[in-house]
């Protein structure tokens, strides 16, 4: 089931970008994941709260990077890595953030509910930086680590948008050694 659910996030994540969420239907959704539209409502109750799923997707790595430092056997130095990690996987494949950059364009033009949730997931995901900060170099929380979570998230967005628009002007495993050894400074 879990396997079926990742299949139609990732057609969605797909057409969503090609078509845009508007003019992609449930059945472009199925026909892609090579299923009935009935069991694309099995997992989900309506094409919104599709499109939200596939929100929170795209921005799970702290999610993911904060459950692997729930396990008891996690060290600082391999979350670390595996920040550097998926950092670089995250600028090398980045059709994620394409989706990202056309639905907040969607928000932008007065989608309320897309608006709010993308408040909600940067909220989140800027404290979640700010906690693996603290995690990953043994230090307290203070006020300034939200203001680094913020400059690092957003670093992370303004390199993917020049990606997006093809403006990029260094070359993208340049860009990954270069932020992942600042963060890690």
């Amino acid at each position: 089931m879990t396997d079926m659910k990742a299949t139609i996030k990732s057609v969605s994540i797909d057409l969503f970008f090609k078509k845009g969420y508007f003019a992609t239907s449930i059945s472009d959704i199925a026909r892609g994941s090579g299923i009935q539209k009935a069991s694309i409502y099995y997992h989900y109750a309506s094409k919104e709260d599709l499109l939200y799923d596939v929100m929170d997707f795209t921005t799970a790595v702290t999610s993911e990077i904060m459950k692997m430092r729930a396990h008891p056997e996690a060290k600082p130095d391999d979350v670390l890595d595996e920040i550097a990690r998926r950092v670089a996987h995250q600028m090398k494949n980045n059709q994620n953030w394409n989706l990202r950059f056309y639905l907040s364009g969607e928000a932008a033009q007065g989608n309320e509910t897309l608006r709010t949730r993308f408040a909600s997931n940067y909220a989140a995901q800027t404290q979640r930086t700010a906690d693996l900060f603290n995690y990953v170099f043994n230090t307290e929380s203070q006020p300034e680590d939200m203001a680094l979570a913020v400059l690092m998230v957003a670093a992370l967005d303004g390199i993917n948008f020049q990606q997006f628009v093809g403006a990029l002007p260094v070359d993208i495993d340049v860009i990954a050694r270069v932020y992942n050894e600042f963060f890690a400074y």
